[in-house]
């Protein structure tokens, strides 16, 4: 069994609960309540900008030009058509700029972006594609699920949410990573472990979050 898919059965649990939270089926029949998602969205649009620094700090840690150019494209994407994306969803929310732009990062929102930044000043290359594997293969599953299901909620919005994270979009970069993390040596299975473990624990407190009482900006 390649290690990716070790990985996933050893932490069954938390990939499930990662990929089939409430938030995100209540996302696909659209049942959310808006204000669940908004609070989500301030926050996730914080934790953008840290995998946005995470993923700068991993072209420069990358062993090669060949293995950096795929974090390039997906950091490039996240600051030019997800950013955009962001800032529609935030009008059609009828969210200024002046409040999404002094939104403050809740307790989860920061740690994990801290994680993240520093796993990728400090931790191997094999290890900072483990966490990213996280971050964008959970969305990958949920959004092929959401997508393959039929899923098509009322909300604009939570309609192009799902058609962002499927396959067209994050297949390639997805299947990169789990390639890197497959092909991580032995001497690296406890570190590239703990990224996977560590950030699949933040994704299921991220989702959390948006459920937590208490204001939203």
């Amino acid at each position: 069994m390649a290690r990716t898919e070790t990985l996933k059965a050893e932490y069954a649990d938390l990939w499930t609960r990662a990929t089939r939270h409430p938030f995100i089926e209540e996302l696909g029949s659209g049942t959310l309540p808006i204000e669940k998602f908004r609070r989500y969205l301030l926050q996730d649009y914080l934790f953008v900008t840290d995998l946005a620094r995470m993923s700068g700090i991993a072209i420069a840690r990358a062993p090669d030009l060949p293995s950096g150019r795929p974090v390039h494209e997906f950091l490039a994407n996240l600051m030019g058509a997800e950013d955009a994306l962001f800032l529609r969803a935030f009008a059609d929310l009828d969210i200024p700029e002046s409040t999404f732009r002094a939104v403050k990062p809740l307790p989860t929102t920061a740690a994990f972006g801290d994680f993240l930044v520093r796993l990728a000043y400090e931790g191997a290359w094999e290890e900072i594609c483990a966490a990213m594997l996280v971050t964008e293969g959970v969305y990958l599953e949920w959004g092929e699920r959401l997508n393959s299901e039929g899923a098509r909620p009322e909300s604009p919005l939570y309609r192009e949410w799902i058609e962002i994270h499927t396959a067209a979009i994050l297949g390639p970069f997805v299947a990169f990573l789990t390639k890197v993390v497959d092909g991580a040596p032995e001497s690296l299975s406890a570190g590239v472990a703990a990224a996977f473990e560590r950030a699949l624990t933040y994704e299921v407190g991220f989702w959390d979050m948006a459920y937590a009482e208490g204001p939203v900006e």
